[in-house]
């Protein structure tokens, strides 16, 4: 199998970025291609516009999810989305890993899915949505950091929901609409404030988390 892990955390060294190199090491363990897509290393650039396109259409009036369209069928978007495209498209399984910020994903990886998962490319055009999306027969994951304890994330918990509950729009909105099979989530609780073998029992876990539900 071939996976794609998009990995929006700042620092290399952050337990986040651990997590994305053990799910890159325990695939590859298992014979299987992954690429990590470090959006922070990159620079990506979180804000559509123009910019996707090497040539926008002749429209009198300009809107960008049908110059996305345009861009599709004329082969016309820039080299940064045609190389996160081909990505997604070579791969069965796709990750979001990232750090939850105001209860959902930081602006980087947001942005990355406005642009990347284009009109006609990902949804529209020549696809369906839900079991007839474009990416139906693939499965995708959220595996994310919290700053908060793990009891703050029940109905009784301060938050007054769970990691899946507050994530629900990504999973509907988002991932099954294009077709994915969407997987439980991963989450590691509270890492900033846990001791070093705590995270380490974490890491572990996720092995066995992805033995579970994706290999």
């Amino acid at each position: 199998m071939k996976v794609l892990i998009i990995h929006a955390h700042e620092n290399s060294n952050s337990f986040c970025s651990a997590l994305a190199e053990t799910a890159k090491s325990t695939f590859e363990k298992e014979g299987h291609q992954v690429t990590i897509s470090d959006l922070y290393k990159k620079n990506f650039n979180p804000i559509g516009g123009k910019h996707d396109f090497i040539l926008t259409s002749d429209a009198s009036y300009y809107k960008y999810a049908s110059e996305q369209l345009h861009a599709h069928q004329n082969n016309l978007f820039s080299e940064e989305l045609n190389k996160e495209m081909k990505l997604l498209e070579n791969a069965d399984i796709l990750i979001f890993n990232f750090p939850l910020w105001w209860f959902g994903m930081p602006a980087i990886l947001k942005g990355w899915i406005d642009r990347v998962l284009a009109y006609g490319f990902a949804y529209g055009g020549d696809y369906g949505f839900y079991d007839k999306g474009r990416f139906s027969g693939k499965k995708a994951m959220l595996c994310i950091t919290t700053g908060s304890p793990e009891n703050f994330y029940t109905k009784n918990g301060a938050h007054g929901r769970t990691v899946s509950d507050i994530l629900q729009n990504t999973h509907q909105g988002i991932l099954n609409l294009i077709g994915f099979e969407v997987t439980p989530d991963f989450a590691a609780y509270g890492v900033s404030r846990i001791t070093n073998s705590e995270r380490e029992k974490i890491l572990e876990e996720y092995k066995a988390f992805i033995h579970q539900y994706l290999i």
